[in-house]
């Protein structure tokens, strides 16, 4: 949660530095006339960095009462649901008002340092002449150089998790290689403003002639300030970008793997994979056409291995006929030498990390205090157990569970159907055997890959929802600099409109401009979100996720969405501009 808070911030920066910026290249006169009037460098900047400070307290104070409300309405709302949650009794520390007051202090400082900064740098005389300050005709080599090289050892960071082949050192890669690339983009990111906005608005003249034109022009006139704007957009989508491509890797992983291992015509289990009373398996062994019941069970275990390392899992028990309902790859043994008497199973890679082989004994101790010398007898190779299920993967035959761990119930039930009967007939029998469990369900194979898709689309949903306050700070960053554009150019818009430019036109000029900046970010993060979930996928492999999945309807849905929230943070701006006094545009200072 606060990795997500952290990401709000990081967008929020991005506002602070454009508003201040354009606030500063709009009293150009004035900074010019205080330091005429005796001011020095340093009290320009001051006061700059004071105004910040003021702003941030009041927007520190308004988030924390916010978040307070905020938070009280959560805990009422999850009391609705049935959690046990009292608003009374939440509690406000000291660290909750403090922490605010110094994030939000400390961003809008460092946010405002930058263009107070030029602001002081200015001389007298180019302010008084109305000269930029924000930087506009500035070269932008220095940029060039700093983010070609933060993005080549962020690229090089990346391509070393795509090689690795430790889960760790692969992870610690992709995280560094993420944060490298994404500083390096926003660096350069001026940089690609002209190239990528010629293409993005190639077709503006064609559709919108001289509107069109002029809109892609507007966009293209201060690289720096759209590169910023269109960052605080990027970093949402980037990382929503990166999140879909790991989540459909992982549902096309799973359904994969699903196919490839599961061989029963139906799995019985609960709801929420916890163990059910026997009786259920019982009723499911007499139901009317079921001919093979192989039961699942769970349990907890502590294994020390060869190495010196105690592994706390959880190990899973089968009944023998396990190969007429699951289908597994064995590098060594079988099925038989697994689920023999005192024998086990295990995964080939979590083997050979610890020392383990065919044959080896190892201390397995379960709970209530039992211990066991259980023998190695085969290990699997299903593309990293680990991934799938519990590290390790360890299983062992339902008499081994029994006599160590006995009296435990049930989690899954594989079910094939009796010679003759259909499956259709075999589902129905098995639904009105368990109508009186309703939490304990049949499952065929799509329903099993059903249930793991929801499961990965809660956290995905979870993340894109938390994502979500990140791309709405960035919408309101479009708004902002739209706004303050057009403040900036009050008398350019009051000659347009002189000229015969109407209202329908303007508005449409500043929506077209809105467009391209927001589909501009989208593009920076739609790339940069390939890249990090295609490596976020290798790290993945490394436990089993093979597959690699592009979601290109989402993809397609970002774009558009870029497109429809430029269109909504450009209709206020525009509607502004388009009631601006012709005359007093004109005579603006």
């Amino acid at each position: 949660m606060l990795g997500f808070a952290g990401i709000a911030v990081l967008v929020g920066v991005f506002l602070i530095v454009n508003t201040f910026s354009m606030l500063i290249a709009q009293r150009t006169r004035e900074l010019g006339l205080l330091r005429a009037l005796g001011a020095d460098r340093r009290q320009v900047r001051n006061s700059v960095l004071t105004e910040a400070l003021l702003l941030g307290l009041v927007g520190s104070t308004l988030g924390l009462a916010a978040g307070i409300g905020l938070a009280a309405g959560l805990i009422g709302l999850m009391g609705l649901l049935g959690m046990n949650i009292d608003a009374d009794e939440m509690e406000i520390g000291w660290v909750t008002p403090v922490a605010a007051y110094v994030v939000g202090l400390g961003v809008t400082f460092i946010a405002a340092y930058l263009p107070a900064r030029r602001a002081a740098g200015v001389s007298p005389m180019a302010a008084l002449s109305d000269a930029e300050v924000a930087g506009v005709g500035r070269p932008l080599r220095v940029r060039a150089v700093a983010g070609a090289v933060v993005g080549v050892a962020g690229a090089a960071a990346l391509a070393g998790c795509a090689v690795s082949r430790q889960t760790s050192s692969a992870a610690s890669l992709l995280g560094l290689g993420v944060v490298l690339t994404l500083i390096a983009t926003v660096i350069a990111g001026p940089l690609l403003v002209r190239p990528v906005i010629r293409v993005l608005g190639g077709a503006f003249p064609a559709l919108f002639g001289s509107i069109g034109r002029m809109s892609q022009r507007n966009a293209l006139r201060n690289p720096r300030r759209t590169g910023a704007t269109a960052a605080a957009l990027m970093v949402g989508i980037a990382l929503v970008g990166g999140m879909s491509v790991a989540s459909e890797s992982m549902t096309a992983s799973f359904d994969r793997q699903i196919d490839k291992t599961l061989g029963a015509d139906f799995v019985v289990q609960n709801s929420n994979f916890q163990p059910f009373p026997r009786e259920v398996t019982e009723k499911v062994r007499g139901t009317e056409g079921v001919g093979l019941v192989v039961r699942g069970r769970f349990t907890p275990v502590a294994v020390r291995l060869p190495d010196g390392d105690r592994v706390e899992t959880t190990a899973a028990g089968y009944d023998p006929r396990l190969d007429e309902v699951a289908n597994i790859t064995y590098a060594q043994g079988d099925s038989a030498a697994a689920l023999a008497s005192g024998h086990l199973a295990m995964d080939r890679d979590f083997a050979r990390d610890h020392g383990v082989r065919v044959g080896s004994t190892l201390p397995v101790r379960f709970p209530a205090g039992r211990s066991a010398e259980l023998t190695v007898g085969a290990l699997t190779d299903q593309d990293s157990a680990e991934g799938f299920g519990t590290q390790g993967g360890l299983f062992f035959g339902m008499g081994t569970l029994e006599r160590y761990a006995p009296g435990g119930q049930d989690s899954a039930l594989y079910v094939n159907a009796a010679s003759g009967t259909g499956d259709g007939a075999l589902r129905a029998n098995l639904e009105e055997t368990l109508d009186p469990y309703p939490q304990v369900q049949v499952r065929d194979l799509a329903d099993y890959k059903q249930l793991v898709q929801d499961q990965i689309a809660v956290l995905l949903y979870l993340v894109y929802a938390l994502l979500g306050l990140a791309i709405i700070i960035a919408v309101l960053g479009v708004v902002n600099t739209l706004a303050l554009s057009v403040v900036e150019r009050t008398r350019e818009i009051g000659l347009l409109r002189a000229i015969g430019l109407a209202r329908r036109q303007l508005r449409r000029m500043i929506r077209l401009e809105s467009v391209v900046i927001a589909v501009f970010g989208a593009v920076l993060g739609l790339v940069l979100g390939l890249v990090w979930g295609v490596c976020t996928q290798q790290v993945l492999a490394l436990q089993g996720m093979t597959a690699l999945a592009i979601p290109w309807l989402t993809i397609v849905l970002v774009v558009v969405g870029s497109a429809v929230v430029g269109v909504v943070a450009a209709l206020l701006p525009a509607l502004r501009a388009s009631r601006m006094n012709v005359l007093a545009a004109i005579a603006h200072e």
